[in-house]
């Protein structure tokens, strides 16, 4: 028997990590009123302004640490909290208080800041509610400088520790860097949250808005696995040993950025697959590429669009965009635009659900739509792009959006603004509809992706966040299968490329399937990369489709599975 218990969360930063639980607790402090006599006053602005300046100096010295570290890109988390320093409406009003009740700067700080966060407790906007966390975390250093306590408050953490907690300050994880920290996972936070963006830039895997963290003790042995979006409570052994194996994978990765990284992805009897990374934020471009990745096959750019908690303007995804190509160094990367999905939580007053995504959220705000497109296609001067639209079910949704793009080129042309006219476009396949329709999308489009985790939920009838049916969700279904073998059978002769992108393919056993169905070109998450390039030259494609020929005449996924085990892991 085993306790092993699965909580989910949403991403925030991929990867995964097994490690020890170490709780951190609310970093605030509690303050004692203090009435201080009148000559006492003065000399407590200057104590509180003395706090205020080597707070400064300590987030100027991390923003610098942070530049080198990670990048310019990500030392702007700082500037958030160097703003909150500066903003006179928050600190004069300490000092207001300090002066006009004559009491402790502790106590000012937490009648002032308490207010404050009320007030973004009663925010609708998400983005806005994030940044009181740096609001915290500024009050949580002004409190230790405040009483000369060091920052952090841990001394020694076990090895391998895994930072759990309601929230964990972007600072505190950053000066917990070097003491063994592998993974965090918090009871709130997004992806567009300030310690999301840290841990990302930090390459720690990361799981936020974790509901049921309180459960969860210090030294409890936990998954954190960034890749689902999920934490694992007690993992059983079968469950580490499979973690330790993909942990094995993963150094791989580590060793491939040498001469081993520009090895092809061949089979063993010299067939080619294209291998390319997923990715859902700008910052993973670097690690892919130093990884030996051959493309970015899907960049998912909703939720860089998103990150500021509003839509950016064209100038700044225009810059984003370029930033993304230079970085991928001639590699040519697939921008998926937004698909505002029901996974992802409403952004400037849109509550998407499972009708108006995609495509079908792009056509009803062409004004994003037509933005995100014009700077695409500006930024597409600076490397080899291709624009993929996602949640595509209809041929006049494919035909409204290709008029869409011609209208933008139009624009752009007349503007005499710069772009490359030979950008591909494509389709991504994930409803039974495009299943079924897609070799009529064929002449209007330059390439197609498979998305398989929704195709599969949809095909199946399964909510994957759905506990009590989310073992019912199987890509060695019979249904799954004959779709699959069906697509690429409609889509062959059009000589149209097909990606595969879904978690179908970043598991070897499946994406072996999919290379035996024919499908040649997948794109995977960066923790898969390696394991998946190892199985494609290990095995023969010869005997992968013989393989396929085998279970499409399947009826059970289970007996499906075992025979598709048996060939990949033959001994």
């Amino acid at each position: 028997m085993t306790n092993e218990r699965v909580i989910h969360g949403v991403v925030g930063s991929v990867g995964f990590a097994v490690g020890r639980a170490v709780r951190t607790f609310d970093p605030l402090f509690v303050s004692f009123n203090l009435k201080l006599r009148p000559d006492r006053v003065r000399k407590e602005i200057d104590r509180f302004r003395q706090s205020v300046e080597k707070s400064r100096e300590q987030l100027k010295r991390m923003q610098a640490e942070l530049r080198r570290a990670s990048g310019r890109e990500s030392s702007f988390l700082i500037d958030a909290h160097l703003l909150v320093l500066e903003d006179r409406l928050f600190v004069d009003r300490i000092i207001e208080k300090i002066e006009t009740d004559s009491i402790n700067s502790e106590w000012a700080i937490q009648q002032v800041s308490d207010d404050l966060f009320q007030a973004y407790d009663r925010l609708d906007d998400e983005y806005l509610r994030e940044r009181r966390g740096d609001l915290e975390d500024i009050v949580r250093r002004l409190l230790h400088n405040l009483r000369s306590t060091p920052l952090p408050p841990f001394k020694k953490l076990p090895y391998d520790a895994i930072l759990i907690g309601k929230i964990i300050p972007p600072s505190t994880l950053f000066e917990l860097r070097a003491q063994r920290v592998v993974g965090l996972a918090t009871e709130t936070g997004s992806p567009l949250s300030h310690t999301a963006i840290m841990a990302r830039s930090l390459e720690i895997p990361a799981v936020m808005g974790v509901a049921a963290l309180p459960e969860v003790s210090s030294g409890d042995l936990l998954i954190v696995d960034g890749d689902r979006g999920v934490v694992i409570c007690s993992p059983s052994e079968e469950t580490q040993a499979e973690y330790k194996s993909r942990d094995r994978d993963g150094r791989r990765i580590k060793k491939l950025a040498g001469a081993s990284a520009s090895a092809p992805s061949v089979t063993e009897d010299g067939a080619s697959v294209s291998l390319g990374a997923n990715i859902n934020f700008s910052e993973e471009v670097r690690s892919a590429i130093a990884c030996g990745c051959e493309s970015i096959g899907l960049y998912r750019t909703e939720f860089d669009f998103f990150r500021e908690g509003r839509q950016p303007d064209e100038e700044s995804l225009v810059a984003d965009y370029s930033l993304v190509l230079k970085t991928a160094k001639g590699a040519p990367v697939t921008f998926r635009t937004i698909d505002v999905g029901i996974d992802q939580k409403s952004w400037d007053g849109i509550n998407p659900n499972l009708g108006v995504r995609g495509l079908r959220f792009c056509l009803e705000n062409t004004h994003v739509f037509k933005k995100q497109l014009r700077s695409l296609y500006r930024a597409s001067v600076n490397g080899r792009m291709r624009i993929l639209l996602p949640f595509v079910s209809t041929v006049d949704d494919l035909d409204a959006a290709c008029e869409i793009i011609m209208d933008v080129r139009r624009e752009l042309d007349l503007k005499r603004q710069r772009y490359d006219p030979r950008v591909p476009v494509g389709v991504m396949i994930e409803t039974p509809a495009a299943a079924q329709t897609c070799d009529l999308m064929a002449s209007r489009v330059d390439f197609f992706c498979l998305g398989t985790n929704d195709l599969i939920q949809y095909y199946l009838v399964i909510d994957r966040s759905d506990q009590s049916v989310v073992h019912l969700y199987n890509p060695f279904h019979p249904a799954i299968l004959r779709c699959l073998h069906q697509v690429y059978a409609l889509l062959g002769p059009t000589g149209k490329s097909v990606t595969v992108c879904g978690e179908m393919a970043a598991d070897p056993p499946s994406a072996a399937v999919l290379l035996g169905l024919g499908f040649t070109s997948l794109s995977v998450n960066l923790g898969a990369y390696a394991r998946i390039k190892r199985m494609i030259r290990s095995v023969s494609m010869t005997q992968l489709r013989e393989l396929a020929g085998e279970i499409l005449k399947m009826q059970k996924p289970k007996e499906v599975e075992d025979k598709v085990r048996a060939t990949v892991y033959r001994s």
